[in-house]
């Protein structure tokens, strides 16, 4: 039974330019695809142009809509895991179930197909990838997805308690991190799927993005076609109208989009130059609300434990970065602990301060981190300290065993008469200390006579070495 998944999640990136050309049929030669175009820049003040290259293996060549469909799929996977690692463990099973595929031979083997395909994609953003945490379109390359394990019927290696093998992903740190950065929207992935059309697919995901800013949007027929559709550049006006109105009146029919007479839906500028209208209609299904960061509950409650209201918590939380508000809290809480009076007058005030103004630190501040660091390099000296002990413990036991081998070897090749001398001229030259140790017998005793012995065997085999002629 396919799985409900209403409230789904797009990555901003992912809706903003297509990852496939939706062509029938690509040339069998054809590896590269790239999508552009130009936004006015506020940071900047200038128009930027965006671009993607994408990029497929030699081997499985560049992604459809299907391989689309099928990486919509795998983040709804990852937002049911709440976004909590890039490595995702799932069955096939589960993954047709979400997309609502046939549980046959047919849908396995599509799906081990797109994952090898995404392991062999790489993206290309040229000004295009937006950072939520830099707040700005930066240069990006990498691979949607780094490893891919996949746990066949007959393979048992990992299987779960319910007997069920479960394959695994790993996403892109890139993708992950903008996951992680809150950089998604809401998709009603149920109301996706229900859509007939690849161009109705990709159209509702890039206008759902556009519809949260504002309701009625006006585009570039030729820019919204080729570059955020992905038809072919080879479709002129005419034909690309005529490719886009059936996924249109889908739209239309499914409530998504408010209907227009074709007029009024198309409208020629100039020759060659046409312009397309859309409206969201108030009652389309749920999916572009903005959506709670992964982790913000988290960060909601640590400032809430701090003294602030729930309201401002919240508020500060969407409004400032992860990184700056945990930074922020590990300062406020080093400060409490020495009873700083900064803090102590009013705590959550000036936390809540010390994020929007970005305090720096004190300067005798030590991060937690700079503390796990000296731990470890503290740790790292004792153990190679350690190590070094080891090594001369084992070359000093290595030294006597063979000093004790060679005074043994020397002893034997004496008569028994001048072993007995050579020991007894050992003994002879011990102190009195060694003496009354000699004494007393025992274990200690043994040591003791044994190191006289061994001492006085090496005197005289180093007077013998010096003696040969050439030493």
């Amino acid at each position: 039974m396919p799985t409900k998944t209403t409230d789904g999640r797009d990555e901003l990136n992912l809706a903003e330019f297509p990852l496939c050309a939706l062509a029938h049929r690509l040339r069998p030669d054809q590896k590269t695809i790239r999508f552009e175009d130009r936004v006015w820049d506020e940071r900047r003040g200038t128009t930027t142009t965006r671009q993607l290259t994408i990029t497929g293996s030699d081997a499985y060549g560049l992604p459809t809509a299907l391989d689309d469909e099928v990486l919509l799929g795998l983040i709804q996977l990852t937002k049911l895991r709440s976004f909590a690692d890039r490595k995702v463990a799932f069955s096939r099973y589960e993954l047709i179930g979400l997309l609502g595929w046939r549980d046959e031979s047919k849908s396995y083997e599509r799906i081990e197909t797109s994952l090898n395909r995404w392991t062999g994609v790489t993206l290309y953003y040229q000004n295009a990838w937006w950072n939520k945490a830099r707040q700005c379109w930066v240069n990006e390359k990498f691979h949607v997805l780094d490893n891919v394990w996949l746990c066949h019927r007959a393979d048992r290696a990992f299987d779960t308690a319910e007997g069920v093998p479960l394959s695994a992903f790993v996403w892109n740190e890139v993708l992950f991190g903008s996951f992680q950065a809150g950089n998604l929207k809401s998709i009603d992935f149920d109301f996706f799927k229900s859509l007939d059309s690849a161009v109705a697919k990709r159209l509702y995901r890039f206008l759902d993005k556009r519809f949260f800013h504002k309701r009625r949007w006006d585009f570039n027929l030729n820019e919204l076609a080729w570059e955020h559709v992905g038809l072919a550049r080879s479709y002129d006006s005419t034909s690309l109208k005529r490719k886009l109105i059936p996924a249109i009146t889908e739209l239309e029919q499914k409530g998504f989009i408010q209907p227009m007479p074709e007029p009024e839906r198309f409208r020629k500028v100039r020759a060659g130059e046409w312009r397309v209208t859309f409206v969201g209609t108030k009652n389309r299904p749920p999916g572009n609300e903005p959506v709670n960061l992964p982790g913000t509950d988290a960060l909601i409650t640590a400032l809430t434990e701090r003294g602030v209201s729930p309201s401002t918590a919240t508020t500060t939380v969407r409004k400032y970065r992860r990184e700056r508000i945990t930074t922020q809290i590990e300062v406020f809480d080093w400060m409490l602990a020495r009873k700083d009076p900064k803090v102590s007058r009013n705590p959550p005030g000036f936390l809540i301060s010390a994020i929007k103004g970005e305090y720096a630190p004190p300067k005798d501040f030590i991060s937690l981190e700079d503390q796990r660091r000296r731990e470890h390099e503290i740790t790292g000296r004792k153990h190679r300290a350690e190590s070094k002990r080891r090594e001369r413990l084992a070359g000093e036991e290595a030294r006597q065993v063979g000093v004790e081998k060679r005074v043994q070897s020397f002893l034997k090749s004496l008569p028994e008469a001048k072993r007995a001398q050579v020991e007894a001229e050992a003994l002879a030259q011990a102190s009195p200390f060694q003496r009354k140790l000699l004494a007393r017998r025992g274990s200690g005793a043994e040591a003791m006579r044994k190191s006289l012995l061994n001492s006085h065997v090496l005197k005289c085999l180093q007077t013998d070495d010096a003696s040969k002629p050439g030493a």
